[in-house]
């Protein structure tokens, strides 16, 4: 297999994570992915911390966990650009060419709708997650007490 050449663009279309500790947290429903994590800057004082929320539609398969960022460069793509504490959209990402193939073994001619997909990989302090789905949206800025009641707030 032909290996495809890379490049990296960062979304900044939702507010800059906390780069010490943004305690993400995840929560799946059907094709859509939503995830919270505490801001860097928070537009209003509370007690309760702020936590973005963003929404991944039409997601086909995600990831979360490992690498952490002192291991990120351990991470295949990073030598094309991947950003710490960013969401990072990989444009014309292997790993969507490597999907459409495996795929193609049981549906033949299926690599296009793979092609049409889009990879993140968003770089948290203790955490990655990898996103390959259609699109990405933020979603507000919440207070909260953890990511998953920020989650819940903007989930219904």
């Amino acid at each position: 297999m032909k290996k495809r050449q890379c490049t990296i663009e960062e979304w900044v279309g939702a507010p800059q994570m906390d780069t010490g500790a943004p305690m993400p947290g995840l929560s799946i429903s059907n094709d859509q992915l939503f995830v919270a994590y505490i801001v860097s800057e928070s537009p209003a004082k509370s007690d309760a911390e702020q936590y973005a929320v963003v929404r991944f539609d039409g997601v086909l398969q995600h990831t979360f966990g490992y690498l952490n960022d002192e291991a990120l460069g351990g991470h295949p793509i990073y030598p094309a650009g991947l950003a710490f504490y960013a969401f990072n959209q990989i444009l014309g990402s292997p790993y969507l060419g490597e999907l459409g193939a495996r795929n193609a073994k049981t549906f033949p001619g299926t690599e296009a709708h793979f092609a049409d997909l889009k990879h993140w990989i968003v770089t948290f302090h203790d955490e990655t997650l990898e996103v390959v789905g259609d699109s990405v949206l933020f979603l507000g800025i919440v207070g909260a007490r953890s990511a998953a009641e920020a989650v819940a707030k903007h989930a219904n």
